[in-house]
């Protein structure tokens, strides 16, 4: 999720385009206080409803957690992973290869 001032959108609003082509959202700022959301449109805004989906792009992006996604949803942790998993989410996100790093440099020492 990405901040952005109203005046700065005013003057910019190329910004929102390029938050909507990365399939970014973006919370709208008045004086630093929310004034809205941005979100660019997606299937499924359709077929999840708007607040199923927009925790789950908060979940995506790492803005909330997995425990945070289930209480929004309703669900408990083992649903929430199924309905992610339908959806095609990943629910761990890491790098294997620095992983593999870590691991090696534990075994060196």
């Amino acid at each position: 999720m990405q901040v952005i001032g109203i005046k700065e959108l005013q003057t910019n609003p190329g910004k929102l385009t390029k938050a909507f082509q990365d399939n970014d959202y973006l919370l709208i700022t008045k004086h630093g206080q929310p004034l809205g959301l941005a979100l660019p449109f997606a299937e499924g805004i359709m077929e999840q409803g708007l607040l199923p989906w927009f925790a789950i792009k908060g979940f995506q992006s790492g803005d909330l957690s997995l425990g945070q996604l289930s209480k929004a949803l309703g669900k408990n942790q083992h649903e929430t992973i199924k309905l992610l998993e339908l959806l095609g989410v990943p629910v761990a996100d890491y790098d294997f290869a620095e992983d593999l790093a870590a691991i090696e440099k534990m075994l060196a020492a």
